[in-house]
């Protein structure tokens, strides 16, 4: 009899520790990995409950680089994204359609220079071109726009003097320490 209660009660627990429950939160502005890291941001759920934060960015660089940002809630949420960190990336779309581009136009700039300077010169002439386009074109910015809904899971708070202490330091300084912030 107590292995079967044991077993139940060892399934309610496993069940109740299943995956976060996650809230739908829609943007009340646009977002872009253009603004600046520290940008304030809000978000409402389907409650009508304000959510601010802020955003960190990594805007989209040369050599066709992806533009990057991070939504940091003020409350214990944190967003639910396919990349394990939470960030938001830009898609591939667009780094695609620009590579095809610059190849396409180093083609052109081969067959256009072919008769005048010859078939094994134009060829350097197209490698420059390619190079040169996929040097200087940037790639993507992350968006999301206003109206963009956001899964937000909910997260654990650090206790103060976790973030405080280093976890190095010796424990009659991690004492000392946790003593002078009282």
């Amino acid at each position: 009899m107590w292995g079967i209660g044991s077993v139940i009660t060892c399934v309610a627990i496993l069940l109740g520790m299943g995956a976060a429950q996650t809230t739908t939160l829609a943007l009340q502005q646009d977002l872009s990995s253009k603004l600046p890291t520290g940008a304030s941001f809000t978000a409402k759920d389907s409650a009508g409950k304000i959510y601010r934060g802020h955003v960190v960015t990594h805007p989209a660089r040369r050599l066709l680089r992806r533009g990057s940002m991070i939504l940091v809630f003020d409350d214990p949420v944190a967003p639910v994204t396919k990349d394990p960190e939470g960030v938001f990336r830009a898609g591939n779309k667009n780094r695609l359609i620009k590579l095809g581009g610059s190849l396409a136009a180093a083609k052109i700039a081969d067959d256009a220079v072919d008769t005048s300077i010859g078939a094994s010169k134009a060829r350097y002439v197209a490698i420059v071109v390619s190079a040169a386009l996929i040097v200087f074109q940037k790639g993507g910015e992350a968006k999301l726009h206003k109206g963009d809904t956001v899964e937000v899971e909910p997260r654990r708070e650090k206790p103060l003097e976790a973030e405080f202490t280093p976890k190095s330091a010796p424990a009659s300084k991690r004492n000392r320490t946790s003593e002078a912030m009282q």
